[in-house]
Formats: C-alpha cells, structure tokens, sequence
C-alpha cells in the first residue's frame, strides 16, 4: 500500500521540489507522511467544492498546482478561508500536497505540455533556473559498516543525479586513530593507535537535504565521532527554467498561431494583441500568469508569447516591440496541461488511483480569485 510519502517522492521524481521558486511553498503541507493512500485528487486550487468531493470519492490525499499554504500562517482557525480548509482537511485525515512553480518547470512539466500543443520544438527555458547548490559528501566508514551507512544516506536523499538515485561511489582504504582518555572508540582501545581497513563513500546531495543526510549518516556511523567532509557545489539544472522559448516547424501568422491556442485549450474565443497577419516563428509560452517576464521574451527573439494572463500595460509594450499576446486565461493554460499530466503521475504511482477533480472548474477558480503571481500562477 502506498503511503502519502509515496506519493510526494513520485511527485518529486517527475517535478522536483529544488526547481520551484524561493517565495513558493511546495511539497507536503499538511498531514501524516504515513498515512496509506488508495486515491489520490489532482486539482487545481483546494476549496470547499473540491473539499466535498475528496469526501465523496475518499480521497486520502489532494494534490493541488496553488498551495494551500502560501504564505506565513501563524495560526490555523476556523475564522479564516485557509484555516477553515485546514481544519476540515485535517478532521478528515486528508493530506494536501503542492506542486506549483515546479511543475511548471520541470521537464515534462505545465509549460512543456502547453509548448507541444501549439506545436513548438527546440525547447529552451525562457528564464533558465539558478544554480542550485549542492555538495559532494565523503564519509570514511569501516567496510563491514559500509552498507547501513550507504542506506542510511540514500533513505534520506543523498545520491540522487537527474532520473538515477542511489548513486554513490566507494574506494578502498586505511584508517588510522588513536582514541584519548575520554573516548569510547566502537573499534581499537584508549591509549593505542588503531588501523582499520575503511572505505572512503561519497556521494552528492542537494543543498536542501544537507542536514538531513548528515544527521542519517552520523545515526548509522559506527565511530563516536566519524570523519565526513562537505565539498560546496554550484550545479546549474540543464534545460530547466520557467516558462519555454520554442520554434514552430512551420511559420504562421499571430492569428493562425492565436486559433491553434484556442484550439489546444478548448475555447470559443481567445485574447490576442499585436498585428494578426505578422509572421510567428519563435514563441515563449509561460502557465498560469506570465507577468515580468517581458524583457526576456524579447531577448529571447520571439515574435509571439502565449500565456494565461498579462497586465494592460505589459501587453501594450510588447505589442509596440512587435511582439504578439495570446492571453488563454490562467485557468485553461493550467488545467488542460495538468490534465494531461495527471497520467504520468498515475503510472509513476500504480497502484493508487488518480482523479482529476470535476469540481474544480473555471467558475470555482474565478470565485477564488486564482492564486498566480509574477510569471509563475
């Protein structure tokens, strides 16, 4: 049985948590790691409908694209909308999850499905990532130790590089102490220097499971004091970034490439600023709401951005740069590409069913008022 840790680290898997922007609040928000989990919903903001409809399908577990928690919350009652959700979420034992600018950016992610649909390739970032920090960790550990150690380290998120996790490297060697007066050597006796056949384990380890990795290795480590060194890392994420710069196979027009966008999100009609018979070759495409991003949509050589929603003056500017807008809402250019995601996450989990909520809908998200902001919705 799949438990609602199961089910972050599948998230993690196929958009991990270290890509999401720093002012955004991602991963497990509220519940019990350990609870079992047969359902799980998808949506895009948890509110009191999608609340009832957890209920109605028991769902153990919400996984939704705009945290619940944004930001500091200093306390959970029931006179505010979060705290209300909260407290009923958590009466029921359901979990809630986030995935948001991460998903957004992650390889596979929000804005490469939206980029596909209107026939983009070549994909670039439109803002690459940062760099991320990482670190190299190197413990000496006695052989027969080797194992619990390397366990110890991958059970807490050490070793993992792009899809592969797990992956460390050992070397063979020879240890030398002498333990004082005060010590409680696990191996040798005070007063006399010892040898001990070690091996030399490292391994890299994102910045934000540091602590953790240290603390598991020292637990497991059977010397009182064990010899481990940090090696500080810049490790820039290739590929990775938010929203995509892509290439249309076949030029077209701003308003042919305006019909395919209304196409690809089910709309009748669809916002577009700028001259409709302009030539389209180079498009950024940004989810959800694509403000601030301007000035990197025109070095980028674009002629066309695509996104959910854009301030007047913004869509003005880009469209006297000669730069073409096509706004297809922030509710359609989420949600149809969280539809078309929800069933790769179902095959990373097999065996917890995965729903796409049916009430979570454009009039709900309105009512709500979204939860996007600067580029990132």
């Amino acid at each position: 049985m799949a438990t609602v840790a199961d089910v972050v680290k599948a998230v993690d898997r196929l958009a991990p948590f270290a890509l999401a922007e720093e002012w955004d609040n991602v991963g497990l928000l509220l519940g019990d790691a350990g609870r079992d989990v047969r359902r799980l919903l998808v949506c895009l903001d948890v509110g009191e409908a999608v609340c009832d409809e957890a209920e109605r399908v028991g769902a153990e577990a919400v996984l939704a694209h705009h945290p619940l928690i944004f930001k500091g919350v200093q306390r959970l009652t029931s006179e505010t909308r979060v705290g209300r959700l909260a407290l009923r979420l958590l009466a029921g034992r359901r979990a809630v999850i986030a995935a948001h600018t991460n998903l957004d950016s992650a390889e596979g992610g929000l804005c490469d499905i939206v980029a596909g649909m209107v026939g983009l390739v070549d994909l670039a970032p439109l803002q690459a990532a940062p760099a991320r920090t990482a670190h190299k960790v190197v413990v000496f550990v006695p052989e027969k130790d080797l194992e619990a150690v390397r366990a110890a380290a991958f059970e807490a998120g050490a070793g993992r590089i792009g899809d592969y996790t797990q992956c460390g490297f050992s070397a063979e060697g020879e240890g030398t102490f002498l333990p004082g007066d005060a010590a409680a050597p696990a191996v040798g006796q005070i007063g006399r220097r010892s040898t001990v056949r070690e091996r030399r384990f490292e391994m890299l380890v994102e910045g934000r499971r540091l602590g953790a990795v240290l603390a598991a290795v020292a637990r497991a480590h059977p010397y009182e004091e064990p010899a481990i060194d940090v090696y500080r890392l810049h490790a820039p994420p290739a590929g990775l970034g938010i929203g995509r710069v892509g290439r249309l196979v076949q030029p077209k027009t701003l308003a042919a490439l305006a019909d395919e966008a209304a196409r690809a999100f089910g709309l009748k009609a669809i916002h577009c600023a700028g001259d409709p018979g302009a030539k389209v070759e180079r498009v950024a495409v940004v989810t959800g709401g694509g403000g601030g991003l301007g000035d990197a949509v025109a070095e980028a050589g674009c002629q066309a951005y695509l996104t959910g929603e854009l301030n007047y003056h913004e869509t003005e500017d880009l469209a006297a740069r000669g730069i073409g807008v096509i706004l297809g809402g922030h509710y359609r250019t989420e949600r149809v590409p969280l539809e078309a995601w929800a069933p790769r996450l179902a095959r990373e989990l097999g065996g917890v069913e995965v729903l796409l909520s049916a009430s979570d809908g454009e009039a709900t998200h309105l009512r709500q008022g979204g939860a996007g902001a600067g580029g990132e919705g």
